[in-house]
């Protein structure tokens, strides 16, 4: 019962969180600043075909590379773990 009442809770919170974020004019005046230029130049900028890929690729090429990399030493550690224990 303790755990059906704290995952209540936690959906109640989180829907609060989303709600208090999404509401019209949260965002910083220098965030919609920037949207506005991405959205506007996002494409031509980068030479991308679509907005999506000009973001993923263009504007956060090395923000994505480190992750990348992140995640492959993760594997690497996890797979060493695992390689000493047998």
């Amino acid at each position: 019962m303790k755990q059906a009442a704290i995952v209540v809770l936690l959906l109640c919170v989180g829907f609060l969180c989303f709600f208090l974020i999404t509401q019209e004019g949260a965002a910083k005046p220098a965030q919609q600043v920037v949207r506005d230029y991405v959205r506007a130049n996002g494409t031509q900028d980068t030479g991308a075909l679509n907005l999506v890929t000009a973001i993923y690729l263009g504007y956060r090429a090395f923000d994505t590379l480190g992750e990348t990399i992140v995640l492959f030493l993760a594997v690497i550690g996890v797979n060493l773990l695992f390689v000493k224990q047998r």
